[in-house]
């Protein structure tokens, strides 16, 4: 994919740069074994339970607080009661609140992708990324990798309406994401090029692709298919 130097390219934060949707699987992990210790509940149900629940969640966002509303009532629902007891809220409150506390660590090889295609780029390249402004503000803060951006946006949800709004202006515009449900179809939609990065995401983020979309196992792959290699 030869580009122009001014094409617009924009790059997902959570899980295509970052580790994240490890640590929400770490949560429902230590949510599972905290019922189990609890009140016996055997770890596979509890697990279903949790990702029921966070299905029928998935209208209330990405906020710290929805994940904690579907852990307290994951919990509730597999104990069989309308309650959480007392003294297991602070452990509760801890397990739903690690993934968004968990500092984001790059994924191997993103930080040298990243300077490959921050040197042979000349044109924009912003960051993506959806959920809480503070939260995703700090997380990027952290990561180390907001250098590498000319802007970086914060949004509460990656839809056409947002992507058409970012590319307004640019010619050719390109999106490297690994939600197909939040960076690729919505991209599509709004004129952009997409490039799918094949790596584990929010079970509520999967979706089928159109065939035409090019597949790429790491984002190291995808800035090589970005930069025609």
């Amino acid at each position: 994919m030869a580009l122009a130097g001014d094409a617009l390219i924009c790059v997902d934060f959570d899980d295509t740069l970052v580790t994240n949707q490890e640590h929400f699987a770490q949560a429902e992990r230590q949510l599972a074994d905290l019922l189990r210790d609890t009140c016996g509940a055997d770890t596979t149900a509890a697990l279903h339970a949790f990702r029921r629940i966070d299905a029928r969640h998935q209208h209330l966002g990405r906020h710290r607080n929805r994940f904690l509303v579907t852990v307290l009532a994951a919990y509730c629902a597999v104990r069989g009661s309308d309650a959480v007891p007392l003294e297991l809220l602070p452990r509760l409150a801890a397990i739903a609140a690690h993934p968004y506390d968990a500092r984001p660590e790059p994924k191997p090889g993103a930080v040298h992708a990243l300077e490959r295609l921050r040197a042979a780029h000349p044109g924009p390249l912003w960051l993506v990324t959806a959920g809480d402004r503070v939260i995703q503000t700090g997380r990027v803060h952290h990561s180390g990798l907001a250098s590498f951006f000319d802007a970086v946006h914060v949004v509460p949800e990656k839809t056409e309406a947002v992507f058409t709004e970012l590319g307004r202006g640019h010619a050719r515009r390109v999106m490297i994401g690994n939600s197909p449900r939040s960076d690729i179809l919505p991209a599509l939609a709004a004129g952009f090029d997409a490039l799918y990065v094949r790596v584990p995401t929010w079970l509520l983020d999967l979706a089928p692709l159109p065939a035409a979309v090019s597949e790429f196992e790491s984002f190291a792959a995808a800035v090589d298919g970005v930069l025609g290699l």
